[in-house]
Formats: structure tokens, C-alpha cells, sequence
């Protein structure tokens, strides 16, 4: 039985992306992972079935795999592994991120090298942050367009995805905004698999609604409307993880190769 490990980096707490995981693919499953694990050849494509680098912020990714780390993701993808990249996760894994670019000391802008998704990664998407102002709450509930219908999903400060020419990917699912901007991408690499989701696809409202907190939250009543809306948008026929997750398992992901 193949492992599926979550990127640790001792900075961010990802418990909705474990029980997420756990209740798809069983609690033995999945595991976690350091820079370290990967430097030292965790990841094996006949041992591991999915490697996932979850939310946070990609510049803590960044100290600790570029180089070794992230020559050794890229080769693990190549020889047929599958790569879930979730908000920050999916900025990393783009060729380039523009962070806040007009927001002043928090700009975060550079190359990625990673690279499995040929252009730019640019967040957030101010429309859907609290008053469209960075310094305010970044959560929200949004709805998107796939090819199976409407689905819903958890949004804190994701990317859409901006394609360079030569890009070669499939948009498994768009915002409903204007000019529909991509929200999850998949981009064969080698011999496997990246699937790239601006989104927290990981969570239910019953994990949104564990996260939610009061105590120093100057946007509560922002975060409490967002987990209404959340738990009003959300079906498992509308939930984006049920749509492509267990699929992707499967290695069904994709229409194209």
C-alpha cells in the first residue's frame, strides 16, 4: 500500500488536510515529511502514491528545498509520482509568483524552482478578500465552475494561475468571476502528475467551522458570514475534493495525458 505524504515544515498546522486525506485513502496511509525526509530520498515513486505541499507560505518552503529539496520533488513527479499543491503549495510549484506585488514590504515576487506549471501564479485575488484589503481578513467561500457542473470551496488568499505560451495543462476548474480565471490546474510532468489548487479544496464546514476563533480575530464577524456561506454552498456533489481527489488517486485525473 502506497504512502501519502504531507510537506511538514514545523511552521504551519495542517490537521483538515490530514483528516481529510485519512478519510479518503485510510488513516495508514498518510504520513508526514520534512526537508530532510525528501533530501534523503523519501520520496520513490513505487513506495509513494502522492506527495502534497499544503498551505502556509511558500518562502519557508523555499529556505529549506530549493536545491536538493526540490531537485529531488521534481524527479520523484518525473518518474510517475503524483504532486497536490494547495494555495501555497500551488504558488510554489509555478514558474514565477506575484505576491501582493502593489502591497509594499509584504510583495513577495521571483522565480519558483519547481517550475511544473509553465507561468505565473499571481494572489490574492482581491475581489474576495474582506473590504479587497490585504491588511483585512483573506478568507472567503467561493463557487467555481468545472465540467461536471458547480462546486464550492474554502478560498484564503489562493492564486489564479496565468499561463505562459508555451504552457501545456488542463484547468480542471475556474472561478466564478469576471474573465473566469483558472482555481485548479493539472500539468502532466514526465511520467506523472501535478495538480495545482488555488483553493483549500482539503475542507469541509465542519473543518472551517473547527478553525474559526474569536479570541484576536478583528474580522469575526467577516469569518463567521464566511462559514455560513460555506456551509450553505457546500454538498458532497458540489465539494471540489470529491470531485478530483480520489480520482487523481486513481491517476484518472485527466482527460489528456
Amino acid at each position: 500500500m502506497k504512502t501519502i505524504y504531507v510537506y511538514q515544515d514545523y511552521v504551519h498546522n495542517n490537521g483538515a488536510l490530514f483528516r481529510r486525506l485519512q478519510d479518503t485513502a485510510g488513516a495508514e496511509r498518510v504520513a508526514h515529511c520534512d526537508a530532510n525526509d525528501i533530501i534523503n530520498g523519501c520520496l520513490d515513486p513505487k513506495t509513494v502514491a502522492m506527495f502534497v505541499m499544503p498551505g502556509g507560505a511558500d518562502l519557508f518552503y523555499c529556505e529549506k528545498l530549493n536545491g536538493a529539496g526540490n531537485a529531488a520533488i521534481r524527479a520523484y513527479v518525473e518518474m510517475g509520482g503524483t504532486y497536490l499543491g494547495i494555495c501555497a503549495g500551488a504558488y510554489y510549484a509555478c514558474t514565477r509568483i506575484e505576491w501582493a506585488q502593489d502591497a509594499g514590504h509584504q510583495a513577495i515576487i521571483g522565480d519558483r524552482e519547481l517550475n511544473f506549471f509553465k507561468g505565473t501564479a499571481i494572489g490574492p485575488i482581491y475581489d474576495l478578500l474582506e473590504d479587497k484589503d490585504i491588511t483585512s481578513s483573506w478568507e472567503n467561500a467561493v463557487t467555481l465552475q468545472t465540467s461536471s457542473g458547480n462546486a464550492a470551496a474554502f478560498y484564503k488568499a489562493g492564486p489564479v494561475f496565468i499561463a505562459d505560451e508555451d504552457s501545456q495543462h488542463e484547468t480542471l476548474a475556474n472561478y466564478d468571476l469576471e474573465g473566469t480565471p483558472p482555481a485548479l490546474v493539472s500539468v502532466k510532468i514526465g511520467e506523472g502528475r501535478a495538480v495545482l489548487s488555488s483553493c483549500h479544496i482539503e475542507y469541509t464546514p465542519a473543518h472551517l467551522q473547527g478553525a474559526y476563533y474569536a479570541h484576536l480575530n478583528s474580522s469575526q464577524e467577516w469569518t463567521k458570514a464566511v462559514c455560513d456561506k460555506f456551509a450553505r454552498l457546500w454538498t458532497p456533489e458540489t465539494d471540489l475534493w470529491n470531485k478530483f481527489i480520489p480520482a487523481l488517486l486513481d491517476q484518472k485525473i485527466s482527460k489528456a495525458a
